[in-house]
């Protein structure tokens, strides 16, 4: 699903240009792409991860679900299809269908249980350099037309807050346990 009222769009990627624009924090910003991408692509559960390549780990920035996934929280990126589509060549993912969530995600089995069976990852690139994801999950099929132009420009809005912070990354030191991706 993607909002065709093409106005209602614009206004959403005016606010976050405002924003960022005004020097808006960290937490405000993620906020507001939060509001803007949920208006545009409608969503249940909305996370930027910042990644590392250097370390191969994705931390989470933002989360609109601390109860299950807390701002912090690590991830070790492996070799996958989905790390080579969405983290090395830069390509946006949908997933359609809770299979794919579960061939996508290790802990599917609780994204279920909150409804998300289905996915946008969206990379945030800069100088063909993924810094990061902003990920959107929701109902089966949610995301099958989704405006990819669209997701690409919010991705572009999301690349000075996401450089900010992704070096931060390479100072953590690996938890006892982390998610795979």
């Amino acid at each position: 699903m993607t909002n065709t009222n093409h106005a209602h769009n614009f206004q959403a990627i005016e606010r976050l240009a405002a924003i960022q624009q005004q020097g808006g924090d960290a937490d405000s910003i993620w906020s507001e792409f939060e509001r803007s991408l949920t208006e545009v692509f409608g969503q249940r559960l909305f996370t930027v991860l910042a990644y590392d390549e250097a370390s191969s780990r994705l931390g989470r920035l933002h989360s609109n679900r601390l109860d299950i996934n807390p701002v912090g929280g690590l991830k070790r990126v492996t070799q996958s299809r989905w790390s080579d589509q969405v983290l090395r060549r830069g390509e946006i993912f949908v997933g359609s269908s809770r299979e794919d969530i579960k061939a996508v995600f290790s802990e599917y089995e609780m994204l279920w249980s909150i409804g998300c069976e289905s996915v946008l990852n969206i990379p945030v690139r800069k100088n063909g350099v993924t810094l990061g994801t902003m990920n959107l999950l929701g109902e089966a099929g949610l995301y099958d037309h989704a405006d990819i132009g669209l997701a690409l420009v919010f991705a572009q809005l999301a690349v000075s807050p996401l450089e900010d912070q992704v070096h931060r990354l390479r100072g953590l030191e690996d938890p006892d346990f982390m998610e795979q991706v």
